[in-house]
């Protein structure tokens, strides 16, 4: 694993700079190495439940929902995506830094007689589709465009009218694979792909002959930061309290559910108090490194730098971990003393102005 606290943000490499325009203005593929589980049982929804912060029995088939699990002093073990596949199972998808603990969690305080948690990393493949024509692009996939004349415009409309967080089966030739349409690229549209692994190559090869660019993880961080999403173990750990992560303004609190690990901090916080500290932008004037000590205008220690990238459309920025004092606006200090970097503290995700 990479020392994160020596790297400094570079810019994109030529070779990613085409892909990054085609996430913009048309859409681009990246693999995923996110970590499947599933949940099984009569009792699965009530179960889960207790372990994630989002209320799950809200979901109906087909629908999902972004949610963490928290250790039982309301800390972020994982972030994650649930999906309702019918009524006594769900799947969660999330990094697999993190499995180890979500799977303890779930193993430790869910009685397998009601529920069953499975290791699923082996069995599912997945893809993410993302860009402003990201739903042209997947019904493109589908052969809309070398099918019957008018097919191509019936599915494009119909993956319009999918609200985020609906999934289904969908074909890819020979390939039966989940379809979900994710909002996990702030303004930017697109879809999960998930399929078997005996799925897999005939998946991949569908989207290496398409028209749509395939994209790095790089590409992807980039995109990442500029609509503020935070990630587990770069912006966010098992230190990180919901609220400072602002999963509550991403939709993944429920206020109004009942109890589950954590809550009780989670819950104080609402209702009663505020956060010390928070993740928000820096737009700063050169690359940051991973890691450096953020300082205000009179040399006060507020903050830290987590994820740090060179956008091609916003220059240096960074998400940081910075205290409530520190208004949007404020201007801060970066790094040692001979070398401090000025920037500018912004709200997530970023804006283009």
């Amino acid at each position: 694993m990479l020392e994160m606290e020596h790297v400094i943000a570079t810019p994109l490499h030529v070779s990613d700079l085409a892909a990054y325009h085609a996430l913009q203005t048309n859409a681009v593929w990246f693999e995923s190495a996110g970590h499947w589980s599933g949940f099984r049982g009569e009792k699965a929804a009530e179960a889960l439940n207790g372990l994630v912060t989002n209320d799950v029995t809200l979901l109906g088939p087909g629908e999902g929902q972004y949610a963490a699990a928290l250790s039982p002093k309301g800390k972020v073990l994982a972030d994650m995506l649930i999906i309702r596949v019918d009524e006594n199972t769900f799947q969660m998808t999330l990094l697999r830094a993190a499995a180890e603990s979500w799977l303890a969690l779930a193993r430790k305080y869910v009685n397998p007689r009601l529920a069953k948690i499975t290791d699923e990393s082996e069995r599912y493949v997945t893809w993410m589709l993302y860009g402003a024509r990201a739903i042209e692009a997947v019904a493109a996939l589908g052969g809309a465009q070398a099918s019957t004349e008018g097919l191509g415009d019936v599915m494009v409309a119909a993956l319009s009218g999918w609200p985020v967080w609906h999934h289904a089966p969908w074909n890819l030739g020979e390939a039966s694979i989940r379809l979900i349409r994710a909002p996990i690229m702030g303004a930017i549209p697109g879809f999960i792909l998930m399929a078997e692994v005996a799925d897999a190559e005939i998946v991949r090869e569908h989207l290496r002959v398409s028209n749509v660019l395939p994209a790095s993880r790089t590409v992807w961080n980039v995109a990442r930061v500029e609509s503020g999403r935070p990630a587990w173990g770069l912006d966010m750990d098992e230190n990180t309290i919901p609220q400072e992560a602002n999963l509550d303004a991403l939709d993944a609190i429920s206020y109004t559910k009942g109890c589950y690990i954590g809550q009780e901090t989670v819950a104080r916080l609402h209702f009663r108090g505020h956060v010390n500290k928070q993740l928000r932008g820096l737009r700063a004037t050169a690359p940051l490194r991973y890691g450096a000590l953020i300082t205000d205008s009179i040399g006060k220690l507020v903050g830290d730098v987590r994820s740090s990238v060179v956008s091609p459309k916003l220059g240096a920025i960074a998400i940081a971990m910075i205290r409530r004092e520190v208004a949007i606006g404020d201007t801060v200090l970066i790094g040692e003393d001979d070398q401090q970097i000025s920037a500018r503290v912004v709200e997530l995700p970023f804006s283009d102005e």
